[in-house]
C-alpha cells in the first residue's frame, strides 16, 4: 500500500469513526444492551469503550444463550432476552446482526413490545460494518461489496490512465447532470478518502419505481431479481397501487423465500411466482448460502445448499416489462444471461453498480452494445457506499 492510498484509508477511517461516534454520543445517558455477541457487538462493544461509554452497556443478549451457564465479553454478561428483556426494559437495545428483522419481529411479539430498538444496519447506516471493513478487509469479498482494497485499485487504475478513460465513457453515456455528479463524488470520495464528496449526493427516496425514468403501468411484468423477503415487491406494490399484469420474484436463499412467501400470503397478493434459483450467465447448480440476509450470496457458508443457477434467456416464460437485480455482484453475469430478452424485448432495468469496483462501467458499457437506444440514469438510495442504481430505459 502505497503513502497516498494509505493517507485515504486513514482519512476515510477516522471520519467513519468519527460520524459513528456521534450517532452513539446521543445516548451516553442511557443504559444499553448489546443484542449480538458476534463481530458487530464486540465491536460496537470497543467502539463505545472508545468514547468513554463502556459502562452504560448493561449486558449482551443472545438470542440462543442458555442461562444456565455464566457467559462474559468485555466482563460484560451474556443473557438470552427472556433475561435481559425484564431486568433492562428501560435500556436501549442496539441489535448488531444481520437478522435485525428477525430480531424486531421477535421482539414486537415478546412480552416486552415496547422495548426500544436501534438497530445499526437501517438506522446507523451500517457505518459500524464499515470501519470492521478497515480493521479486517477480507470480512467481506471484494466481489459483493465495498471495501478499503477499492481504494487500492481505483488509484492504480487511475495511475495507469484507465479511470478517467472509464469515467469520460460513461459521463458520456449518462442523461443527465445529477447522474454525472453522482458518479463522479462516489469515485472522488474511494480515491481520496474525503466522505464530503460521496456525502454531498442527494438520496432519492423512491428506489427502482421512479416514474422520473419510466412510467409505471397496469400490463407490467416484473422481474424481481434477488426478490429478498419481498421488500422491492412492497414499493413495487406501493408505486403501481396494486396494479400489474405479473411478477416473478427469483430468490436462491430458502430463509428469505421463507419470509417472500408468508409476506404474499399475509397480503393476499395474486399473480405472483416465486421461483428458488440464482441467476447467471449459464445454467447449472451453485452453492449458495441461507442465511435470511440482504447480503445472502454465492459461498460455502456452514447454511447452504446448492440451487438452481439459470440464464434469463432459457428460463423467462413471461415477457418482462421490468427487470431489477440486486444480486451482490452477480449483476453482470446475470445480464449476459439475459443477453437475447434484453437485445429483443428492450425492457426497463433497474441494476445495482455498487457491488463491484468497475460496476459503474462494465454494466452500462455492456449494456449499450445491447441496446444502443438505452439511456442511462444513476441515482443514490442511501448514504455512502450501498444503493447506487444504473436506470436504462428506451
Amino acid at each position: 500500500m502505497n503513502n497516498k492510498v494509505f493517507d485515504a484509508v486513514k482519512l476515510l477511517n477516522r471520519q467513519l469513526f468519527e460520524q459513528c461516534a456521534n450517532r452513539y454520543l446521543k445516548y451516553q445517558n442511557r443504559d444499553i444492551v448489546i443484542w449480538g455477541t458476534g463481530k458487530y457487538g464486540k465491536f460496537i462493544c470497543n467502539l463505545l469503550q472508545c468514547i468513554g461509554m463502556h459502562k452504560n452497556i448493561k449486558a449482551f443478549c443472545d438470542s440462543f444463550h442458555d442461562d444456565s451457564s455464566i457467559d462474559y465479553i468485555c466482563s460484560i454478561p451474556v443473557m438470552s432476552f427472556e433475561s435481559a428483556g425484564p431486568q433492562f426494559n428501560n435500556s436501549l437495545f442496539i441489535i448488531a446482526s444481520d437478522y435485525y428483522e428477525d430480531i424486531i419481529r421477535y421482539v414486537k411479539n415478546s412480552s416486552y413490545p415496547n422495548i426500544e430498538i436501534m438497530d445499526i444496519v437501517t438506522e446507523n447506516l451500517a457505518l459500524e460494518k464499515q470501519l470492521i471493513f478497515f480493521f479486517d478487509p477480507t470480512n467481506l469479498p471484494i466481489s459483493v461489496a465495498f471495501t478499503y482494497q477499492w481504494i487500492e485499485i481505483y488509484n492504480k487504475l487511475k495511475a495507469e490512465g484507465q479511470l478517467d478513460y472509464m469515467v469520460k465513457e460513461i459521463e458520456s453515456m449518462l442523461e443527465d447532470q445529477k447522474s454525472k455528479d453522482i458518479l463522479l463524488n462516489r469515485i472522488e470520495t474511494i480515491l481520496s478518502g474525503n466522505l464530503s464528496y460521496i456525502n454531498s449526493n442527494p438520496v432519492d427516496k423512491v428506489r427502482y419505481f421512479s416514474d422520473e425514468f419510466y412510467p409505471m403501468s397496469s400490463d407490467e411484468v416484473y422481474f424481481d431479481c434477488g426478490a429478498y423477503n419481498g421488500d422491492s415487491i412492497r414499493m413495487f406494490m406501493s408505486e403501481t397501487k396494486g396494479h400489474y399484469k405479473k411478477i416473478i420474484a427469483l430468490e436462491p436463499d430458502r430463509k428469505n423465500i421463507s419470509k417472500l412467501r408468508d409476506y404474499i400470503v399475509t397480503s393476499n397478493l395474486k399473480n405472483i411466482d416465486v421461483k428458488v434459483v440464482a441467476t447467471g450467465n449459464s445454467n447449472g447448480k451453485i452453492n449458495f448460502s441461507n442465511e435470511g440476509t440482504g447480503s445472502s450470496r454465492v459461498g460455502d457458508a456452514i447454511n447452504s445448499n446448492d440451487v438452481d443457477l439459470v440464464k434469463l434467456d432459457d428460463f423467462i416464460e413471461e415477457n418482462p416489462t421490468l427487470i431489477k437485480m440486486d444480486i451482490e455482484g452477480a449483476e453482470l453475469d446475470s445480464l449476459k444471461g439475459a443477453s437475447l430478452v434484453i437485445r429483443t424485448l428492450k425492457p426497463k432495468l433497474a441494476i445495482c453498480i455498487y457491488h463491484k469496483p468497475t460496476d459503474f462501467y462494465d454494466i452500462p458499457k455492456y449494456l449499450s452494445t445491447l441496446v444502443p437506444e438505452y439511456k442511462f440514469k444513476i441515482r443514490q438510495h442511501q448514504k455512502y457506499f450501498y444503493d447506487t442504481v444504473l436506470y436504462a430505459y428506451v
